[in-house]
C-alpha cells in the first residue's frame, strides 16, 4: 500500500497543465452572487466531470437558475463516504474599470490566476474536482466513496445549495467533509466563530432644525442603542481551552497571513455597525432612523446568552426596537479529529511546513455539516485581493491545495480499506 500510495502522490504533482487549465475556464465564467445564476459555471463542472470515466455526475437544481453539482467516484469496496463540498458562487464585480485584467478573462500571468473569485472559492473548486479525476484511476486502492458537492447559494444564505443538499441528497451526508473555502495552504480552519445579525429602529418626533425642543431626535436615540450595544464587545467569553491553546498555537503562521489583530479577534466578541440610515433633511429632527449591526462571537458564547444580554441593554430605551435578521451559534471540530490530522500531515508532505490549525473569522457552508455532527476543516487558498479588483489565486498556491485535497481522500478511504 505504501509503494501505491507514492505512486499516486507523485503522478498529482504532473497534473499541472490539467489544474491549472481548468481553473482558468472556472475564472472565465461569471457565477456572481447577486444574481446568483450558477448555471454556466455548473456546466463547467458537470462537463469537467463526466470526462472522468467511472464518475457519476448530476445536477441538482432546487430553485433556478441556482444550480448545484453533485459528483461521486466509488472505490473497489463498500466503506465510509468523504464529502468534498464547494460553493459555485461569488461575491459581484463593483466596477470593472478598478481592474487591470477582465474579472472573467482568464487570464494566467506570472505565475498567478486572474479572476473574480478565483480565490474565493474556484482554485477550491479545481482542487476538489481533480482530486476526484485522480481518485479515478485508482479505484481499487480504495473503500467506500469520494462525493463532491459543487453548490449555489452559499453567498445568500445556501438554502438552495448546502442546506438542500444536506436535507434531500443522501450522498451529501458523509463521514467527514473538507472544504476548499478560501483561507491558506498553510492554515487548516477546522472551526468559526457564530454571528448575529440585527437591525436596531429608533422612533422620534419631527420639527424643524431650528425648534429642536419640539422634536425628538431618532438618530440621538439610535446612538445611544448602538453606543450599549457596541459595550458587547466587552462581555467576556469563556472559550474552551483546548481552542485558546489551538488559536495561540497557530498564531505565528496565521496571523502574518490573516493580519494583525487575527488572534485576538478569534477569542472575543465584535461588533460592526455596517449600515446606517437617518434622516431626510439637513434642517429637520429626523423621526427615524435604523442600523443594522453584524456581530460576531467565539465558542464559548451562546445565541441565547448574547440575546438575553441584548435585551438588557435595550428594554429601558424609549423608541428603540430590535430585530433579529439571522444567527449562528460557534461550530467547531475537534483539530485532533482525523480529518483535520490528515490535513496537516499532508500539508507538511506537500509544503514541507505543517498547516497551523485554527478558527474561521466568518462563517461557511462547513457550519451546516457541524450542526449535523459531522466532522469537516476548510482548506483554502490564499485571499489575493477577494472580492476585490484583480484577484487572483497563485499557481503554486492551487497545485498545493489539489495535492492536499487529493492525497487527504486518499488516505480518509485507503486507510479504511
Amino acid at each position: 500500500m505504501a509503494d501505491a500510495r507514492a505512486a499516486f502522490a507523485k503522478g498529482l504533482e504532473a497534473q499541472r497543465a490539467r489544474v491549472v487549465e481548468l481553473c482558468r475556464r472556472l475564472a472565465a465564467t461569471d457565477s456572481q452572487n447577486p444574481p446568483g445564476d450558477t448555471g454556466a459555471i455548473a456546466q463547467v463542472c458537470y462537463d469537467a466531470l463526466a470526462a472522468v470515466p467511472g464518475v457519476e455526475v448530476r445536477k441538482v437544481v432546487a430553485k433556478a437558475p441556482m444550480t448545484n453539482i453533485v459528483g461521486r467516484i466509488a472505490g473497489g469496496k463498500p466503506g465510509r463516504r468523504l464529502v468534498f463540498n464547494g460553493h459555485l458562487d461569488t461575491g459581484p464585480v463593483a466596477d470593472p474599470s478598478q481592474w487591470t485584467v477582465p474579472p472573467f478573462g482568464g487570464v494566467v500571468r506570472d505565475g498567478r490566476i486572474y479572476g473574480r473569485g478565483v480565490c474565493d472559492m474556484k482554485a477550491g473548486l479545481t482542487a476538489g474536482i481533480m482530486a476526484l479525476a485522480m481518485l479515478a484511476q485508482v479505484r481499487e486502492q480504495f473503500s467506500g466513496e469520494f462525493v463532491v458537492t459543487l453548490v449555489a447559494d452559499e453567498g445568500s444564505g445556501a438554502q438552495w445549495g448546502t442546506t438542500h443538499l444536506l436535507e434531500n441528497e443522501k450522498l451529501a451526508l458523509g463521514d467527514a467533509m473538507l472544504s476548499g473555502d478560501v483561507g491558506s495552504p498553510h492554515v487548516a480552519r477546522f472551526g468559526e466563530k457564530g454571528f448575529l445579525w440585527l437591525e436596531v429602529q429608533a422612533a422620534g418626533k419631527s420639527a424643524g432644525g431650528a425648534h429642536t425642543y419640539l422634536g425628538i431626535n431618532a438618530v440621538d436615540r439610535l446612538m445611544a442603542a448602538l453606543g450599549r450595544l457596541q459595550g458587547l464587545e466587552k462581555l467576556a467569553c469563556p472559550v474552551p481551552e483546548s481552542l485558546l491553546a489551538a488559536i495561540d498555537a497557530a498564531a505565528p503562521i496565521s496571523e502574518p497571513m490573516a493580519g494583525p489583530g487575527e488572534t485576538d479577534t478569534l477569542k472575543r466578541i465584535t461588533v460592526n455597525v455596517g449600515v446606517f440610515e437617518g434622516g431626510r433633511k439637513i434642517n429637520q429632527v429626523p423621526d427615524r432612523a435604523k442600523a443594522q449591526l453584524d456581530i460576531r462571537f467565539p465558542p464559548g458564547m451562546t445565541l441565547q446568552v448574547l440575546r438575553a444580554e441584548v435585551e438588557r441593554l435595550t428594554r429601558d430605551l424609549a423608541g428603540i426596537s430590535v430585530e433579529e435578521l439571522d444567527g449562528a451559534e460557534p461550530n467547531w471540530t475537534d483539530p485532533a479529529s482525523e480529518i483535520v490530522q490528515l490535513v496537516q500531515r499532508n500539508g507538511k508532505e506537500v509544503l514541507g511546513r505543517r498547516p497551523a490549525a485554527t478558527l474561521r473569522h466568518g462563517f461557511s457552508d462547513s457550519r451546516l455539516y457541524r450542526l449535523r455532527n459531522i466532522p469537516c476543516v476548510v482548506y483554502g487558498a490564499t485571499p489575493h485581493n477577494s472580492n476585490a479588483p484583480d484577484e487572483y489565486a497563485e499557481v503554486d498556491d492551487l497545485m498545493a491545495l489539489f495535492r492536499v485535497h487529493a492525497l487527504t481522500a486518499y488516505d480518509f478511504l485507503a486507510e479504511k480499506a
